[in-house]
């Protein structure tokens, strides 16, 4: 359910972008999400859908989601790469000394008007 309360963010942010510019429509919503962040896209359509009625402005907008990676660095050998899995061992030394970086839940890209 948390999903809510990060669409409402989403549009209100969105709103606050174009207020005081002459944008008659966003066209689409290009939304970076965290693999492990638990965030439904189908939930934050179903919402944005709810909560947009009544925005001409943001009622249409097409959502894109796109799976972040995630960073990881070797601690012994100091290989630095990402992925979308996480892994327990780093792919050149196979050291399980790893430090990851998890991306937030939800980042907007872009927005297409």
């Amino acid at each position: 359910m948390h999903e809510f309360p990060i669409t409402k963010s989403i549009i209100d942010i969105i709103k606050e972008k174009i207020a005081g510019k002459d944008i008659k429509k966003v066209l689409r919503i290009n939304l970076l999400i965290n693999p492990y962040g638990g965030i439904e896209p189908d939930s934050v359509k179903f919402y944005y859908k709810l909560l947009s009625k009544n925005e001409p402005a943001l009622k249409n907008a097409i959502l894109v989601f796109k799976k972040e990676k995630i960073k990881i660095q070797c601690i012994n050998c100091g290989r630095c790469f990402e992925v979308f899995k996480l892994v327990s061992a780093c792919s050149k030394c196979k050291s399980k000394n790893l430090s990851v970086s998890l991306p937030k839940d939800m980042v907007i890209k872009s927005i297409e008007i």
